[in-house]
């Protein structure tokens, strides 16, 4: 993924069960160019994106190496505009070879968007 594009998880924490992660992206982020005029809205793939960044620091973090190998179950439900606050609360759950990780992002407490990870260890 482009340099330009990397936005950048503030906060995170992980136990062998859970991933809990913050992020917010500011109005300026190219992510927001075309999404939409007036109306601005972070694209989904941007916050799959933060996501992603979350499991693989977490992961490292705690020694582990792994790659995303599916995503999946994704819903977008919704929107996120520029400077809002988006909690991750990642699940872990071990699967015969690999892990799955059960997301939800949440706004003030309402979920925006919910999917599952799928990754094996690297």
């Amino acid at each position: 993924m482009e340099e330009r594009f990397r936005q950048g998880v503030t906060e995170l924490s992980a136990t062998a069960e859970r991933i809990d992660a913050a992020a917010a992206v500011d109005g300026d982020s190219p992510w927001f160019a075309g999404h939409f005029p007036g109306n601005p809205i972070l694209p989904g793939i941007a916050i799959l994106s933060l996501a992603k960044e979350a499991i693989l620091t977490a992961e490292l973090r705690q020694g582990r190496r792994v790659a995303i190998t599916g995503v999946g179950r994704v819903r977008f439900r919704l929107p996120v505009k520029p400077g809002d606050r988006m909690a991750f609360a990642i699940a872990r759950e071990e699967l015969p070879g690999g892990t799955a990780y059960h997301v939800s992002v949440n706004l003030n407490g309402e979920a925006a968007c919910t999917g599952t990870f799928t990754a094996r260890p690297e």
